[in-house]
């Protein structure tokens, strides 16, 4: 059996521990289901896992800017689901690597802390009329009902425009004042964020590049 120490990452790259490649059970109410995870590889891919070597010298971004390289050895990270779900990444066993800049954010003493330069974003629900609460089935919902009494939608759609600011991570070393804070509603480049749940709640993963400003009033919306 291979066994051996690792004491330190590749350049740009970190190694991190997961307990496993995939997400093979989901909760449904009080159960918990075993699925194959195979079936959507991209969808149940751990995105989460124990830092157990950094790299020595400086750290980049895709274009090459340099990256705070603030990711310490035991810290928990989430990254992108490319790491795990591509076998090329596996050092061996539960031992993967991932480029630096595929690092989100890491937790440490309780606290999330965005790396490089990505941030989270809560997502806001546009309301695409005016909700009212019915009974179906015994069940209270909040619904889009006609003049006529029918319920005719259900749905609250999260916006891809705007997103509230959450987790607010150091500047690139080339990028100029951001003139956001956290808390802010945020307007967000097309097509530039995805979802990810980190640390129980789902987040939008946004490059600090990707935001194009903020809204001084905010669009209607339920956060």
């Amino acid at each position: 059996m291979l066994n051996y120490t690792l004491t330190q990452a590749p350049p740009n790259m970190l190694v991190v521990e997961v307990e496993s490649a995939y997400n093979d059970t989901v909760k449904y109410g009080n159960m918990t289901l075993h699925i194959d995870p195979l079936f959507k590889p991209t969808e149940h891919a751990k995105i989460y896992g124990n830092v157990v070597a950094v790299p020595r010298g400086k750290c980049y971004s895709e274009e090459g800017v340099e990256i705070d390289p603030i990711v310490r050895v035991g810290d928990k990270v989430y990254f992108h689901y490319l790491t795990t779900n591509d076998e090329a990444n596996c050092i061996y066993g539960n031992f993967y690597r991932l480029p630096y800049f595929w690092a989100f954010c890491v937790v440490r003493d309780g606290r999330i802390i965005p790396v490089g330069a990505w941030t989270l974003c809560e997502e806001i629900i546009e309301e695409e009329g005016e909700f009212t609460e019915v009974e179906v089935s015994s069940q209270k919902i909040n619904a889009i009902v006609s003049a006529s009494g029918l319920v005719t939608g259900i749905a609250k759609k999260s916006s891809t425009r705007y997103a509230k600011l959450k987790h607010l991570g150091e500047l690139l070393s080339n990028q100029k004042t951001l003139d956001v804070s956290v808390n802010d509603v945020v307007v967000l480049a097309p097509n530039s964020h995805f979802r990810n749940e980190i640390e129980g709640k789902s987040y939008y993963t946004v490059r600090q590049g990707d935001i194009l400003g903020k809204m001084e009033v905010p669009p209607p919306s339920q956060i």
